[in-house]
């Protein structure tokens, strides 16, 4: 009892002190939450239920992680040169040997713990996570002291009016939070009477922004505790458990999935406030408690190194630009190029970028958004997300339309391509725009020179691989075809592209018994696998075609087919490109492929063809099966495609830069179309499709074109 009392007195004379104190205010960012201890384990893919599998290499031990111990460094950085503004973090730290270098870690990064402290008897929690070369990743956590640190605190929670020592304890740890605290951010890997207890404090209080992410342990919350949270950041996946939870339905039950904004709406019904989902590749979106939308696109990165910690990232990066007073888009923006430069380096607390790496992406980013936009033309649609390239071979034809001085060489094309309004890259075939034309660094230069940026490195292989190239009968001949792949990779990431699309004119045969398709089958997967292997940073994808005078049958028919081959290869960085002539080459439906492809949907290819004699016109998109190129981008948009669009057509009785707008336009215009669809025509078209009525998709197709 007589140490309970000097506990108490001592609590009271601290917390006297603290209110004597007459300092000057300066705005804080106080973050409450866990803190682990990070192991890597580097795989070439993720496990399976059941399954047993060995390291890559060594792993990356004790590494500073979880996620509030992440949002309060990246906050920190964020925050660098703001004098008036600190971050402070409560966490509770285990009784064992890493504590002391998690803690060492925290105070590096300039961080307030006086809100923190040890438990004993308790281990510090840990992260166990595997990590692919592409930046994939799936954790198993161990709470230990973030789990059990805070018992003081469920004491309180469960009995506050009946235990006047535990509420002395917390009311004094609360006044160390909150004090000066113009911004509360909470996770849920801490027990959730913590985050409750805290928000319900800083309500009553009045002048503290309580956001509160979503992520960490899947478990209900409560529409008290959504109210008393100004912003609630769900990923996609939790907005989806969130929602269900009221409904009483699992997440795959939850009804218009695609619809991040009802799904939001039915929270607030609950008691939520603003609301912001961030959904990846799709970037986010913001519902405000007045009832506005508010989206900005992710900003894509072609370094894809670890994805652990992107997501704090973009929490502390919103929470810092709100706490300065900028808009929402700005807020978002900011956000953003946080969590896109975090997926750049492994580790979530090491990903963490700097204030000035962000102001740096930013400004990148809205150059590129410029060189999208295109000229006077195509400014009407400023959200178009993608580059677009068109072939380079195109612009040899008609040459009495060119006002150059010629049109020989690749440098010559690059820059009549420079001409097109609203061209942004350029795709090369290899080897045959290099060589004894331009080494790769001239060639770079003068994509530089002429406003462009490379999109793909496409492999033609030369007519001494006629027997077939990664098919060739001649081992010899397969190993340089190979190699010549690799080039192709090395050459992708010399020009900053880091995309490898393969069509090869012969790997197939012509007659029956004329190869023995499982060894040829086996021949391509085995050298897909090698180069995926020694470029893990490179996307490499297949591009099929069902017959060519070339070759009559291919290896790889078919969309199926390609599919099979992805699954064989078995690598997060091969995938597929689809060619609209050659989808309906085979028979299919190009918007049923795409949505087949899903996320395996590396680049894509437009033109459009009548296929009378199995033929590949190359004509204009758009121009022979306009409704197929409407679904073409529904599907594009439907499944986040997040690759460039690319034009393979033939011009050669046409002028090759005014075919190149068109395609453009058109492009852009079916593009905007596709997004009524999506948003504007969704009850509509999911009405249609549920009774897969024919007339009214006709009908709905030609009210899309005729507002184009």
């Amino acid at each position: 009892m007589l140490a309970d009392r000097l506990y108490c007195y001592s609590i009271i004379w601290i917390a006297f002190l603290a209110l004597a104190q007459n300092t000057q205010a300066i705005k804080k960012i106080s973050v409450v939450g866990s803190i682990n201890a990070d192991t890597f384990l580097h795989v070439h893919r993720i496990p399976v239920e059941g399954e047993n599998l060995t390291c890559d290499r060594e792993p990356t031990v004790d590494i500073a992680g979880g996620k509030g111990c992440t949002q309060a460094i990246a906050a920190s950085k964020l925050l660098h040169n703001q004098d008036d503004i600190r971050v402070a973090f409560a966490c509770r730290f285990g009784n064992d040997p890493v504590a002391e270098a998690l803690q060492q870690a925290l105070v590096s990064a300039h961080l307030d713990l006086s809100a923190s402290k040890s438990v004993p008897m308790v281990a510090s929690g840990r992260g166990y996570v595997f990590l692919t070369a592409s930046g994939q990743v799936s954790a198993v956590v161990s709470g230990g002291s973030n789990q059990y640190g805070w018992n003081e605190w469920k004491e309180s929670w469960d009995i506050y009016q009946r235990n006047p020592v535990a509420k002395l304890i917390v009311d004094h740890e609360i006044e160390q939070i909150l004090d000066e605290c113009q911004c509360l951010m909470l996770q849920r890997e801490i027990p959730e009477y913590v985050n409750e207890l805290l928000a319900a404090k800083a309500q009553e209080r009045g002048n503290i922004i309580v956001l509160q992410d979503v992520g960490g342990e899947d478990r209900p919350m409560t529409s008290e505790h959504m109210r008393n949270c100004d912003y609630l950041i769900p990923n996609e996946t939790e907005l989806y458990r969130l929602v269900a939870s009221f409904e009483g339905k699992s997440a795959n039950e939850v009804v218009d999935t695609q619809d991040v904004t009802a799904l939001a709406k039915h929270l607030q019904l609950h008691g939520a406030r603003h609301i912001l989902v961030t959904q990846g590749s799709r970037g986010c979106t913001l519902l405000t408690v007045d009832g506005d939308v508010v989206t900005h696109p992710a900003i894509h990165t072609d370094r894809v190194v670890d994805e652990t910690g992107a997501g704090d990232c973009f929490r502390a990066g919103f929470a810092v630009a709100l706490l300065e007073g900028k808009p929402s888009n700005e807020c978002l923006s900011f956000a953003s190029a946080a969590g896109c430069l975090a997926v750049e380096t492994q580790g979530a607390v090491p990903s963490a970028p700097t204030r000035d790496d962000v102001m740096a992406r930013m400004q990148i980013q809205h150059a590129v958004e410029s060189l999208r936009g295109g000229g006077s033309e195509m400014e009407e649609d400023s959200t178009f997300p993608f580059l677009i390239g068109s072939r380079l071979n195109s612009m040899k034809d008609r040459p009495e339309l060119w006002q150059g001085h010629s049109l020989e060489t690749p440098r010559d094309f690059v820059e009549r391509q420079a001409t097109v309004e609203g061209l942004t890259c350029v795709d090369f075939n290899y080897p045959q725009h290099f060589g004894s034309y331009w080494t790769v660094s001239e060639a770079r230069a003068s994509l530089k020179e002429a406003g462009l940026v490379a999109g793909a490195v496409c492999l033609r292989y030369p007519k001494e691989f006629a027997r077939g190239a990664m098919n060739h009968p001649d081992p010899a001949m397969r190993r340089q075809a190979i190699d010549l792949t690799k080039e192709a990779a090395q050459v992708a990431l010399d020009l900053g592209c880091r995309e490898v699309v393969v069509w090869s004119a012969y790997d197939g045969y012509d007659y029956p018994f004329q190869c023995d398709y499982d060894t040829k089958w086996r021949e391509l997967v085995d050298a897909f696998r090698e180069c995926c292997d020694t470029f893990p940073d490179v996307r490499f994808s297949v591009e099929y075609k069902p017959t060519d005078e070339n070759t009559r049958f291919f290896t790889i028919p078919s969309t199926g087919a390609a599919l099979l081959m992805a699954q064989h290869v078995d690598r997060p960085n091969f995938g597929l490109t689809l060619d609209v002539g050659h989808m309906l080459m085979s028979g299919e439906n190009p918007g049923q492929s795409i949505a087949m492809v899903g996320k395996k949907l590396f680049g894509v290819q437009l033109n459009d063809g009548y296929t009378r004699l199995a033929a590949e016109d190359g004509l204009m998109f758009g121009s022979v099966h306009p409704s197929m190129a409407l679904e073409i981008m529904y599907q594009l948009r439907k499944i986040d495609f997040d690759g460039h669009l690319y034009f393979d057509t033939f011009p050669q009785r046409s002028d090759p830069v005014a075919e190149a707008e068109y395609n453009i336009r058109r492009v852009k215009a079916f593009y905007k179309a596709a997004g009524r669809l999506l948003l504007e025509n969704r009850e509509r078209l999911q009405e249609i499709q549920a009774a897969h009525d024919a007339v009214g998709a006709l009908e709905m197709v030609d009210d899309a074109l005729k507002n184009m």
